[in-house]
Order: structure tokens, then C-alpha cells, then sequence
């Protein structure tokens, strides 16, 4: 069933407040259904399809917007000739879902558990980064009211922290320094390399043939992927409406997907989605 228009800008709020703090690489719909679960309060169950769609629907804007910010942009007579939109605007969520006691008082309980336990230059599992990522999303009126600086707090100055050298053990220091460092870093760089996404979003999946003759013959792809490669080719071929580039004007190959000659970026997310398929089915 579709979602009431009031519900469904509530939701898009906790929603975009989510996935603006998450790892778009590691994030999967089920992890942000649960954060929103949290934030209302109440059982969305019964409305598990529409939110599933509407979270794919977030997903999709923000991940084509992560892959714009990251292109250059041309510069001609001192001026941009990026027209493209602007990354969503994340609203902040009321102040009535962070209004709890327990949640207040766990909030400082959390942050000296965090820097008890984490060591340097190590990095949080993906899945406490998206359990803080939730739990920041409920309470960022909060911190964003606890931000304001006072006056004259910037002009306060700290000082400087004096080190002493150890008497000739600096070069061994040193040296052992710059070993522990390379131990620490290598895992991670090697971790990096090593990673592939399979799961959640980044599931692949296979193509209606129609989709599949506009990307050039790709088979399965993930969503995220197959969003890229549409809007990679839109790019290629001009066909945003230069008078408002949220109209993609259709050729032959994006007639044969979106079945009309002009479609809003947002409707695009949706029919996309029943252009996917799971391998299994």
C-alpha cells in the first residue's frame, strides 16, 4: 500500500538522515528499515513494501550524488558548468524522537566505551558503524543545539605540549616507531583491496533484456552499478532537459526501459526496479 504523504515525509527525513552518515559501500536496506523502525516507535510492518521501495528509491539519490560530487568539475571563464542538482538536503529529525532519559544517559556511556576500547589508526566493524549511525540520526537536534559555540570560546588557546627525547634512543625510537606503523597500516590497505560487496544493495542482479541492450549488454549487475551505467550513458548522450535536469528525455534504448519519451529522475528509480531480477527467480 502506498504511504500517506505526511508518513512518507517523515520517513524520507530519518531516512536521508541515515544514509547521509552511513557507508553507502556496506549499508543494506534491512539495517536502515531497522533505524527507522527505531525512530518511529511503532510497528511499520504492514507498510514494509512502500518503505522498502521508498528506501531504495533514498538510496539510489544518494548514491548517484556521491558519484557527482566525486567527478570534476569543468571550469570555463571562471564559472561552473556543473548545472547538475545538489547532494538531497538531510532535515534534521524533531527533537521528540531523542527525548528519552535512557537514551540521554547512555549517549556518554557509549562515547568512553568507544575511545576505551578502539585503538589508534583501527577501524570500527561496519556493523557498530551503522548502529552509531542510527542512533546519531535520532539524536542529531540534539547535538546540533549542543553545537552552538559560546562567545569567545573560539579565541581560547591551548598550550603547547613539550615532548622530551629520550637520551640516545631517538634513532631506535624512531625505527620502531616507523615498523609499528607499517604493521598497523598494511592490514588495513590490504583489507581495503580485498573487499568485495555481494550482499545488500550491492547484491548483483540480472537484467531485463531491454535494460540490458541500453547498457551495452550487461547481464547482472548491482544496483547501485546499473544506476551508475544509466546515468553514465544519459551523460554520454545529452539527454537531461537542459531547462530542467530532473527530465531525461528518452532515445530508442531508454523508450524500450521507461516505455515514454520524457521521465523524472525519481520515476526512473522505480521502473529500474522492476527491470532487476534475482538470479534465482
Amino acid at each position: 500500500m502506498d504511504l500517506p504523504d505526511d508518513v512518507q515525509a517523515s520517513y524520507i527525513k530519518i531516512i536521508d538522515s541515515i544514509l547521509a552518515i552511513s557507508d553507502l559501500n556496506t549499508i543494506s536496506e534491512k539495517r536502515i528499515r531497522r533505524g527507522l523502525q527505531d525512530a518511529v516507535g511503532y510497528d511499520i510492518t504492514p507498510q514494509k513494501a512502500a518503505i522498502k521501495t521508498l528506501i531504495m528509491q533514498r538510496f539510489d539519490i544518494f548514491a548517484e550524488q556521491s558519484e557527482k560530487q566525486a567527478e570534476p568539475t569543468p571550469i570555463v571563464n571562471g564559472h561552473s558548468t556543473n548545472s547538475r542538482l545538489a547532494a538531497p538536503t538531510v532535515e534534521p529529525i524533531s527533537p521528540a524522537l531523542s527525548t528519552s532519559p535512557q537514551k540521554r544517559s547512555a549517549e556518554p556511556e557509549s562515547v568512553s566505551d568507544s575511545s576505551d576500547k578502539l585503538p589508534p589508526k583501527k577501524k570500527r566493524k561496519s556493523d557498530l558503524v551503522d548502529a552509531d549511525a542510527i542512533f546519531a540520526a535520532k539524536l542529531q537536534a540534539e547535538e546540533n543545539l549542543r553545537a552552538r559555540p559560546t562567545r569567545g570560546a573560539n579565541s581560547r588557546k591551548t598550550a603547547p605540549v613539550k615532548k622530551k627525547k629520550p637520551a640516545g634512543k631517538s634513532k631506535t625510537s624512531k625505527k620502531v616507531k616507523a615498523e609499528d606503523d607499517s604493521d598497523l597500516d598494511e592490514p588495513d590497505s590490504e583489507s581495503k583491496k580485498e573487499v568485495t560487496r555481494t550482499g545488500g544493495f550491492h547484491k548483483p542482479l540480472t537484467l531485463s533484456p531491454t535494460l540490458s541492450a541500453l547498457l551495452g549488454g550487461e547481464l547482472s549487475l548491482s544496483r547501485p552499478q546499473t544506476v551508475k551505467k544509466v546515468w553514465q550513458y544519459i551523460r554520454e548522450n545529452d539527454l537531461q532537459d537542459p531547462a530542467d535536469r530532473r527530465q531525461i528525455r528518452c532515445d530508442d534504448l531508454m523508450r524500450a526501459v521507461f516505455k515514454q519519451d520524457r521521465i523524472h529522475m525519481f520515476t526512473m528509480t522505480k521502473i529500474l526496479n522492476q527491470n532487476l531480477y534475482n538470479p534465482d527467480e
